[in-house]
């Protein structure tokens, strides 16, 4: 039994760290999305030779310079020369890499290759970024003409992260009584505004390739509210005979809500240089289970033998509370860690707290009055 237990916990765990992998030539292509609008910059340059790029260690593709030389050719403003030609030349000049930044050579390197402009570049890996820094030097006057840093990410990727949220909500209860035969009554237990819950998330998420301003998550959210109200004491009237029901109770709802959300990176559309802020939003299925801590007490005026009493009854579980929407913007501190505040909507739902054939209290409880509610959160991100 603890080998099969141990076998599935490797297995999770060697799916998490594949999941994790980051594409390399995913995030090189996500960081040089930006590069053609960025080289509408660069003036004075016509034609342009490529320096074989240097690259930090953990770098695995070591063909940049081939995909900047593309994406500035497709501009049409240069003709572009790729580091093959440049090191055909150094290689017949005797030349060096490391000597090209000096003036006397790159004014050799620009004539023998008709070439006005060296382009050099440097590839690193900050945690789950690819980080290329560029710049470009007029042969001539070894001025820097143009330089840029792109970033870019895995975002073919699937994330997991669970959080803690907190958060308000409103509740109340009513008492169907009745008394054996056809008498019945109802008494109001009272309403409470603004109860508190707890909650923990897990959330998937999964970016895509080419809607670099879009993602779409998956959240499980968990959240256990506690209802107090006041105790009760009230005489009532039933078939002609008084009754006086008293209640002590607490009640406790636990709260299943799965929410489908479009998540949107403002970031990327405004060339942020980040993913700090993400707003989102989308609909999702509530489901609820209800307890009490209660004691229930009905006893008829002068009979004692009629005192009937019920306690720390467990309801049941609703399979289904309704639909929720919720919305919200979350603030990211760094790559895992976040914090996000929303707004959501609590469907309406009533349990009916004692199913006992016969019963005589009947306490149903409503959870979700007012209908929408607001929280804080927090969220860490595992891979």
């Amino acid at each position: 039994m603890l080998k099969g237990i141990l076998s599935v916990i490797l297995l999770v765990m060697v799916s998490a760290l594949c999941l994790s992998a980051m594409d390399q030539n995913v995030a090189i292509d996500d960081a040089l999305s930006r590069v053609s609008s960025s080289a509408a910059k660069i003036k004075n340059a016509k034609v342009i030779s490529v320096v074989p790029f240097e690259y930090s260690a953990g770098i695995t593709f070591k063909s940049v310079e081939d995909k900047i030389v593309l994406k500035l050719a497709k501009t049409g403003n240069f003709k572009v020369m790729d580091k093959k030609s440049l090191e055909t030349i150094i290689n017949e000049q005797k030349l060096s890499l490391t000597g090209l930044t000096e003036q006397t050579n790159m004014v050799k390197i620009g004539q023998l290759l008709n070439a006005d402009s060296l382009l050099f570049g440097k590839v690193t890996l900050s945690g789950e970024t690819i980080v290329i820094n560029v710049n470009l030097k007029d042969v001539v006057t070894g001025a820097v003409v143009w330089a840029d840093e792109f970033v870019g990410e895995d975002l073919n990727k699937i994330s997991f992260g669970p959080g803690i949220r907190s958060g308000f909500f409103n509740g109340s209860v009513r008492y169907l009584l009745n008394d054996g035969a056809v008498g019945t009554a109802q008494v109001n237990g009272g309403s409470a505004e603004n109860q508190f819950f707890f909650a923990f998330t897990g959330s998937f998420e999964q970016r895509l390739q080419g809607m670099k301003a879009v993602s779409f998550s998956l959240d499980g959210i968990f959240y256990r509210g506690f209802l107090q109200l006041d105790p009760v004491a009230e005489t009532t009237t039933m078939g002609g005979n008084s009754y006086l029901f008293t209640s002590y109770c607490n009640y406790t709802n636990l709260k299943l809500q799965l929410c489908a959300l479009v998540r949107l990176h403002p970031g990327y559309v405004f060339d942020w240089g980040n993913d700090v802020l993400v707003l989102y939003f989308g609909p999702g299925l509530d489901a609820n289970y209800m307890l009490a801590d209660a004691t229930y007490s009905l006893t008829k005026a002068g009979d004692t033998k009629t005192n009937i009493t019920y306690k720390k009854e467990i309801g049941q579980v609703l399979a289904f509370g309704g639909m929720t929407f919720r919305v919200g913007v979350e603030l990211k501190l760094s790559t895992n860690f976040s914090v996000f505040m929303e707004a959501f909507y609590i469907p309406e739902v009533t349990a009916n707290m004692i199913e006992v054939e016969g019963g005589r209290i009947l306490p149903k409880v409503t959870i979700g009055q007012g209908n929408s509610t607001y929280g804080l959160g927090i969220k860490y991100n595992i891979f």
